[in-house]
């Protein structure tokens, strides 16, 4: 994506949109930028979970 004329991000947005997953437990944060993805945001990728019934914590 970083190389795509196409695709236009900023590093803001990017841990905007990782804080919301956060929120959600799709992602959990590490430190420094870092992220994981959780047994959730797994399931959620693979089409196995419907974010509709999720809570933000």
């Amino acid at each position: 994506m970083a190389e795509s004329d196409r695709v236009r991000f900023s590093r803001q947005h990017i841990n905007a949109r990782c804080k919301t997953l956060v929120e959600y437990g799709l992602l959990v944060h590490l430190g420094n930028g870092v992220y994981d993805i959780t047994r959730e945001g797994k399931q959620y990728l693979a089409g196995e979970l419907d974010v509709r019934d999720l809570e933000s914590n």
